[in-house]
């Protein structure tokens, strides 16, 4: 599978992590990326707030770029916000004639949208690409409980035609189950982190990362997955500050590991540690990893496997009811035969005495 890659501003600074294990998994589950080139920023928030033209032109440049260098090839943009603008871009050229025409003349270049935009966690979804990934799984998690973070951006808003569920997504789950891991259900997956604004307005943000934290927690969950880097920064990087406000507060800590559903996976393929993004978390992220693979599961059996485990049983039970008929008709036919045998044995000795 091919992708034409949209890097985005985040990839080599603040998302690094994902970058790094996302290409440490794509290079060994056959997910090929080839650069756009002369890509530029999608314009984030800011190109929204300039102008509706603007804040669909710059994502539409580099999608034009794609389209001239690889043609239908699928466009895949690792940041959330990334993919929600190119994704309003490309819809927008795609169904309104006029607005086409508008962007086409901002860009100086020709602009048709055939080829689709799609986020991180969508070439995980092809059936082949998961039996890759089953297949190079040696180091599984065994049961680290995880609840899969999806934000606003990546499901939001409908108009986009999202991938998954608005509400109650389970693409990432599914994903994340492969490594060994166990996901866990949850109440605020789809929920804001505060996005850009907590440098903003900070205090008015923090509450939006704490009670994530607080209801991750309460439903059981070691460790939290996304596949945003703004989620992953605010989550990742503000958790100290939000424990230590609980602790002056006489609350217990919340902290805990925020990983790339990418580094949970290159994780369980054996990847090292600076391979993978592990070691670019500002709450330390390796050694819940590291535990986890030391850890003896007890195998809970699947409705399948029960099902099947129900109709050998039964097999086995038949078999068992068919030999010990076998072995009743066997006797049955001993005990006929003998007194016949009693029988002939006496007119033998009758005869002998008779001569």
């Amino acid at each position: 599978m091919r992708y034409a890659n949209f890097p985005g501003c985040s990839a080599k600074t603040t998302g690094r992590a994902y970058t790094e294990s996302f290409g440490y998994v794509a290079e060994r589950v056959g997910i090929q990326l080839d650069d756009i080139p002369d890509w530029i920023c999608c314009g984030a928030s800011a190109g929204a707030g300039a102008s509706d033209l603007l804040a669909d032109a710059l994502p539409a440049r580099s999608l034009a770029h794609a389209e001239a260098a690889y043609g239908d090839e699928p466009v895949l943009a690792l940041c959330a916000g990334c993919y929600r603008n190119l994704r309003h871009a490309q819809l927008r050229v795609r169904d309104d004639a006029a607005a086409r025409a508008q962007i086409e003349e901002a860009i100086g270049m020709p602009y048709a949208a055939r080829a689709d935009v799609v986020n991180g966690i969508e070439p995980f979804l092809d059936d082949d690409v998961q039996k890759a990934v089953s297949a190079q799984v040696t180091e599984p998690l065994n049961g680290l409980k995880v609840a899969c973070y999806y934000g606003c951006a990546l499901v939001r808003p409908r108009a986009l035609k999202p991938f998954d569920d608005d509400e109650n997504p389970q693409s990432m789950e599914r994903i994340v189950a492969l490594t060994g891991a166990e996901p866990v259900a949850w109440e605020r997956k789809t929920e804001c982190c505060g996005a850009s604004h907590h440098t903003s307005v900070p205090g008015a943000m923090a509450p939006l990362i704490e009670r994530l934290f607080e209801d991750a927690k309460a439903h059981g969950a070691e460790a939290i997955a996304t596949a945003c880097p703004l989620c992953q920064l605010n989550l990742d990087m503000r958790q100290k500050d939000m424990d230590r406000r609980r602790a002056a507060a006489g609350k217990e800590p919340l902290g805990m590991p925020v990983y790339y559903f990418t580094e949970l996976i290159a994780a369980s393929f054996g990847g090292p540690v600076d391979q993978i993004g592990l070691t670019r978390h500002f709450l330390p992220a390796e050694a819940l990893i590291a535990e986890a693979k030391k850890r003896e599961v007890k195998h809970e059996p699947t409705p399948e496997e029960l099902r099947a485990q129900r109709i050998a049983e039964a097999k086995r039970r038949k078999q068992e009811r068919a030999a010990a008929q076998a072995a009743g008709n066997a006797d049955g036919q001993a005990a006929q035969a003998q007194p016949t045998a009693a029988a002939a044995q006496t007119k033998g000795t009758e005869a002998s005495d008779h001569e």
